[in-house]
């Protein structure tokens, strides 16, 4: 473990460096060359955007080594982000309309999935439940978008008329836009907003474990929204985007890390119409056969969760109740999907070291989650959330 941490630690310093040269090398070699010299220009140009392209292979290398349980949107944010990056790298040294038109159809092939893969990520770590068709719906949009992202060169509806140029020896797409260029924009306000309101909700409703990863998700999505307002504003020759989205990846990066070294990443499974999440709970951890010593007898503890002791209490509760007060107090008190396993776990009298060999996590994490589950129906202890299952 401590090796693997050596060579993450590692990975992150080098693409932190290859970020910041990426950014200054254009200046710096610019400032000693003859800018009217095309190739000299191009070259430094096609260095800085073959840099980023290299930052987002480490990174995504990075995201291999770092964590032990892999979640396929980051996976394919990762994959995004190094499309994009080559994408405007082949256009920067495109010779011909035809190569940039594909470059550039390359480069939206990563801009277009990219803020979906992120929406995703960032609603598995705020813990939010959605709809079996959710991704699908969002992908036939995304697709959608792409579709006519890539119409340059058939349609006029994106560009209405575009041509290649090269400013001072770098190939750009000169473009007028076209009726529809508006609906790009529109996507990425919408997964924008919509990433700011799950972020936000998340803190409202307490799904974030700490300020500081709140903070972290906030600075990624205001950090995009702010280089995407600067370009839309100011003209600039690099695409400082690509560097933002490296930005972007190397902080969701060291989230997930941090959160996976703790075990706070729950598993956010969609709801399904079908089968309740707590259902599946319930099936997923036996039953303690009833013991014949009433709740109410068993001394109540003080320190809640952290306490041994207070593992002692015996449930007179058949399942049926524990799957009806489940499925109300989730409800009612907005539990994630773990805290309602580890709810489950306790009406059924658990051990803190049987729940957690259960639901695969350290007992930390079980004490974590049964203190935020304590918090939440207002009990102390395992002796009270009993009596208020009895008064229920």
């Amino acid at each position: 473990m401590n090796h693997r941490k050596t060579f993450v630690r590692q990975m992150l310093f080098a693409v932190l460096l290859l970020l910041v040269f990426s950014v200054a090398a254009p200046t710096v070699l610019a400032a000693g060359a003859d800018l009217t010299s095309p190739t000299k220009t191009t070259f430094n140009m096609t260095i800085a955007y073959g840099i980023t392209s290299a930052a987002a292979l480490l990174l995504a290398g990075s995201y291999g080594a770092m964590l032990r349980k892999k979640n396929p949107w980051m996976l394919f944010l990762f994959i995004s982000v190094v499309v994009v990056n080559l994408g405007y790298f082949a256009l920067s040294i495109s010779n011909t309309l035809e190569e940039a038109l594909l470059a550039n159809r390359i480069s939206y092939l990563g801009s277009v999935f990219l803020p979906l893969c992120m929406l995703m990520a960032i609603v598995d770590v705020c813990h939010i439940r959605y709809s079996k068709v959710f991704p699908s719906m969002m992908l036939c949009i995304s697709i959608a978008v792409f579709l006519l992202a890539a119409s340059p060169g058939y349609l006029d509806c994106y560009y209405s008329e575009v041509s290649l140029v090269f400013i001072n020896g770098m190939a750009k797409l000169q473009k007028t836009y076209g009726p529809l260029h508006f609906v790009y924009l529109l996507y990425l306000l919408s997964y924008f907003g919509l990433m700011l309101c799950i972020i936000l909700k998340s803190i409202r409703e307490k799904a974030i474990p700490t300020h500081k990863h709140a903070v972290l998700l906030l600075t990624v999505v205001l950090l995009n929204i702010a280089i995407w307002g600067v370009e839309q504003l100011v003209y600039i020759d690099f695409e400082i985007l690509s560097v933002s989205y490296i930005i972007s990846e190397l902080l969701l990066l060291m989230l997930y890390g941090l959160m996976q070294d703790y075990d706070l990443l729950a598993e956010t499974a969609p709801v399904l119409e079908t089968v309740s999440p707590l259902s599946a709970a319930v099936s997923t951890v036996e039953t303690v056969p009833a013991l014949s010593t009433p709740a109410e007898t068993i001394c109540t503890c003080a320190s809640d969760a952290d306490s041994d002791a207070d593992e002692d209490i015996h449930s007179l509760l058949d399942q049926t109740v524990i799957l009806s007060l489940s499925e109300k107090w989730t409800t009612e008190y907005t539990l994630t999907n773990r805290e309602a396993q580890v709810l489950v776990a306790l009406l059924q009298n658990k051990r803190r070291k049987e729940i957690a060999v259960d639901l695969n996590v350290t007992e930390h994490t079980i004490k974590k989650h049964t203190r935020n589950v304590f918090s939440q129906l207002d009990v102390a202890s395992r002796a009270e959330l009993f009596a208020l299952a009895d008064r229920a």
